[in-house]
C-alpha cells in the first residue's frame, strides 16, 4: 500500500522564511557595526573638540529598503543630515554613519580623524559578521 506525504508548506514560504531570517542577522549585524563606529569616531578622533559639538554628531543609521530599522542617538543635526541621505538608500540593507556637523569635512581634510578610523573599522568587521551570520563563505 502506498500514502502520500502532504505538504503543508510552500516552497516560496520556506525561501521567505530563511530571506527574512538572514536580512534580520543582517540587521543585527549592521546595528552592532553602527555602534562600534560611533564609539570608535567618538573615542579616537584625532582633533581638539572644544565644544563637543563634532563628537556628539557622530551617528549612525540602518535602513532595510529605506526603512529605519534602528539608529544611534543622534544629535540634532545628525539627524538632519540621515533624513537628507535616507531617500538616497531605498534598497537593501545599510549602514550610514555621518558626523552631522558642517565642519566635519574640512577637520578630515586637515588630516584629522574624524571618521576615517571607523570607516576603516567597518570595512573590517562587516564581512566577518556576514560570514558569521551565513552571507559568505
Amino acid at each position: 500500500m502506498k500514502s502520500a506525504i502532504k505538504v503543508n508548506f510552500s516552497v516560496e514560504d520556506l525561501l521567505k522564511g530563511k530571506v527574512d531570517s538572514l536580512v534580520g542577522k543582517m540587521i543585527q549585524s549592521f546595528l552592532y557595526v553602527g555602534d562600534k563606529c560611533v564609539s570608535e569616531g567618538r573615542n579616537n578622533g584625532s582633533y581638539i573638540d572644544r565644544t563637543g559639538n563634532l563628537r556628539a554628531s557622530i551617528g549612525y543609521v540602518v535602513l532595510y529598503n529605506g526603512k529605519v530599522q534602528g539608529k544611534s542617538k543622534i544629535a540634532p543635526k545628525s539627524q538632519k543630515l540621515l533624513e537628507e541621505l535616507t531617500p538616497k538608500y531605498n534598497k537593501g540593507v545599510v549602514l550610514v554613519v555621518v558626523a552631522g556637523m558642517n565642519y566635519a569635512a574640512s577637520v578630515e581634510a586637515k588630516n584629522y580623524n574624524v571618521l576615517t578610523s571607523a570607516e576603516l573599522l567597518a570595512e573590517r568587521l562587516v564581512p566577518r559578521m556576514l560570514k558569521k551570520v551565513g552571507f559568505t563563505e
